[in-house]
C-alpha cells in the first residue's frame, strides 16, 4: 500500500518518526491513534476506494461524498480520499436529509461514503439516488503495531482536493472547490500566525463541513504536528471538566454561541463552588483560544475574559479564502470589535463598492477584497458566479464591508446584502446595533435587520431574545440604546421572541428572518 507525498502527508512523515506521536484522540473510541497508524489507515482505506470505483489507483478528481461523525474516522476518510486523488464533499452530520440530497445532487459524487450512526439516514439516501454507489464505512479500531505505507510521487497540486458548500445564508450554498495548494497554503499561513506546534493539543468541537473545523481545527494541526482531541459535538460540561483537570490542551478554538454557552454554564454550574477555582486555573492555561465565523459580541468577549484571563483572539475568513486576517498573538494586537490585519500572504484591500476606487485612508467604509494562495478555485459547475466574483484585475469580492484603522486593523462592518441599513441618508452596521444591544442585562441574543420603508429607505428592526425573567419594550429599549448610539441607529421595531434559529457555525440567515416575522417587506 501506498500514500501521494502531498505537503500534508509528508509532513505526518516526519511527525510519525516518533512513533509514539498521538495525531488523534477520539473521545467516543476513547482510544487514542499514531501519525503512523493514521497514514498506514489512510492508505489502507484509499484502496477500498479506489476498488469500489473499480478504477486503478487514482480517482482523477472525482467528487467522494461522506456522512462521518467527528472523529478518527472522519480524519482517516479524508485523507484517504484525498490519497486517491479525489475531491472530498463533507456532507453535514445534523442537516435534514433534503439538504443533504441538494449537495449530492449538486455535487455529483461517483460513491457515497456512510458511517454506521448514520445508518437509517442511508436507507433513504439510497432509495433517492440509485445511480450511485453507496459504500459502509467500517469504525477503524487501534492498531497493535501499524506500519508506514510506501511514499509515492504526488500528483499537481493544482488538482480540485475538497469541495465545502457555502452557508447559504444570502443565497442558496453554492460548492466552493479548493485545491491542495490552497488548502497548503491556508493550513500553513496559520500555523505561522498563530505557531502551532508538535507540543500543542487542540481541543476540536467544531463541524466538520466547514472552513473552521477543517483547516483551522483539522489541517493546520497535523500540518505542525499538533494533537488534536476531537469530541462528537459541543458539550460545556465535558469542555469545563477538561480544563479542570489541567490536562494537556493548549488550544480551543470555537464560534461566539458556543463562548456564550460556556460562560453561561461556569456561571449557573461552577461559579460559586469547589470546582471554581480549578475552572478558572485550568482555562487560564491555554495557550491560545480562537474565536469566528461570526462577529464576536464584546459583552460575551468581556465575560469569557473575566472567568478565563483569556483575552480572545478574532479572525475573519469565509469558505472561498479560509482565513484572511487576524489578531495577533500579543495581547495588545487583540482589539475589541477587530479581526486584526492580513495572514502571511494573504493581500487585502477595501475598495469602494460604486467606483471600485482602492480606498487609501484610515476609517472609511469599503467593501473587502482579497488575493492570494488561499482564494479558491471555483464554485463547482458555476464558471458564470465565479466570474462574477472577481474583479477585473483578479482580486476575490467577499462581500463584507469593513473599516480599517491608521494602524491598519480592520473592523468588520457586516456583509453589504444584509448587514449594511440604509436610513434616512445614513449607512449603520447591523453588527455594531447588536453588540450595543447584546451590552444590555435583559438580552441574550439578538440580530438586526434593515425593513423596506417608504419613508426612510429601511428601518432598523431588532429581532431579540431575553434572559429569563426579563421584559422589554421599544420605547424603554430606545431610552437605555440613547446614551449607546446615535439616535438613527437605534431600532423603531422590536420583535421579541423565544429563540433566534442559527446555523451549524453560529450564523443567522437575516433574510429568513425578514420572510418569517415581516413577509411583506421581504
Amino acid at each position: 500500500m501506498s500514500i501521494p507525498t502531498l505537503p500534508l502527508f509528508a509532513a505526518a512523515q516526519q511527525h510519525a518518526r516518533d512513533p509514539q506521536k498521538i495525531a488523534v484522540l477520539d473521545t467516543t473510541k476513547q482510544q487514542s491513534f499514531t501519525f503512523v497508524q493514521l497514514l498506514a489507515d489512510a492508505a489502507a482505506f484509499k484502496e477500498c476506494i479506489v476498488g469500489a470505483l473499480q478504477l486503478t489507483d487514482d480517482l482523477d478528481e472525482r467528487r467522494i461524498a461522506f456522512l462521518v461523525p467527528n472523529g478518527y474516522d472522519y480524519v482517516v476518510t479524508q485523507w484517504a480520499v484525498w490519497a486517491a486523488g479525489g475531491v472530498c464533499v463533507p456532507l453535514c452530520t445534523s442537516h435534514p436529509v433534503a439538504e443533504l440530497l441538494y449537495t449530492i445532487d449538486d455535487s455529483d459524487p461517483s460513491l457515497i461514503i456512510v458511517h454506521p450512526a448514520f445508518e437509517k439516514i442511508s436507507s433513504a439516501l439510497c432509495e433517492a439516488c440509485p445511480n450511485i454507489p453507496f459504500m459502509a464505512l467500517e469504525p477503524f479500531t487501534r492498531a497493535n503495531a501499524p506500519c508506514l505505507p510506501a511514499f509515492v510521487p504526488s500528483f499537481p497540486l493544482t488538482r480540485r482536493a475538497l469541495m465545502i458548500y457555502t452557508s447559504g445564508t444570502t443565497s442558496n450554498p453554492k460548492g466552493c472547490a479548493t485545491t491542495h495548494e490552497n488548502i497548503t497554503f491556508q493550513a500553513s499561513c496559520l500555523v505561522k500566525a498563530w505557531e502551532y506546534s508538535p507540543s500543542d493539543h487542540l481541543i476540536h468541537v467544531l463541524p466538520l463541513h466547514h472552513v473552521h473545523g477543517i483547516i483551522n481545527g483539522l489541517t493546520a494541526s497535523f500540518l505542525s504536528g499538533t494533537t488534536v482531541e476531537m469530541h462528537p459535538k459541543f458539550d460545556p460540561k465535558a469542555i469545563w471538566e477538561r480544563w479542570q483537570d489541567h490536562g494537556s490542551s493548549t488550544m480551543f478554538m470555537a464560534v461566539p454561541t458556543i463562548y456564550s454557552r460556556l460562560n453561561d454554564y461556569f456561571d449557573t454550574h461552577i461559579r460559586d463552588t469547589d470546582k471554581e477555582a480549578g475552572a478558572r486555573a485550568g482555562a487560564q492555561a491555554l495557550r491560545l483560544v480562537v474565536s469566528g465565523s461570526a462577529a464576536l459580541p464584546t459583552p460575551i468577549k468581556a465575560k469569557f475574559a473575566e472567568i478565563t484571563r483569556q483575552t480572545l483572539l478574532e479572525r475573519y475568513g469565509m469558505t472561498e479564502i479560509g482565513m484572511a486576517l487576524s489578531c495577533g498573538l500579543a495581547e495588545n494586537q487583540r482589539i475589541d470589535g477587530s479581526v486584526g490585519w492580513p495572514l502571511p500572504g494573504v493581500h487585502v484591500r477595501l475598495t469602494d463598492k460604486e467606483t471600485g476606487r482602492v480606498i487609501e485612508d484610515a476609517d472609511e467604509d469599503g467593501m473587502i477584497e482579497i488575493q492570494g494562495g488561499n482564494v479558491f478555485r471555483e464554485y463547482w459547475r458555476k464558471p458564470e458566479a465565479t466570474a462574477s466574483e472577481f474583479t477585473a484585475d483578479g482580486w476575490f469580492k467577499t462581500g463584507d464591508v469593513a473599516k480599517r484603522d491608521a494602524a491598519g486593523a480592520y473592523f468588520i462592518q457586516g456583509r453589504a446584502s444584509v448587514d449594511l441599513i440604509k436610513s434616512g441618508g445614513y449607512k449603520i452596521s447591523a453588527l455594531e446595533v447588536e453588540r450595543k444591544m447584546l451590552a444590555l442585562d435583559g438580552i441574550q441574543e439578538v440580530a438586526v435587520v434593515g425593513l423596506a420603508d417608504e419613508e426612510w429607505g429601511q428601518r432598523v428592526a431588532a429581532v431579540v431574545k431575553v434572559r429569563e425573567g426579563a421584559a422589554l419594550e421599544l420605547p424603554a429599549l430606545r431610552a437605555e440604546l440613547k446614551n449607546k448610539m446615535a439616535p438613527y441607529k437605534t431600532p423603531t421595531v422590536l420583535k421579541i421572541v423565544d429563540g433566534i434559529e442559527r446555523n451549524a457555525m453560529g450564523k443567522v440567515n437575516k433574510k429568513t428572518i425578514v420572510q418569517k416575522y415581516w413577509p411583506d417587506k421581504a
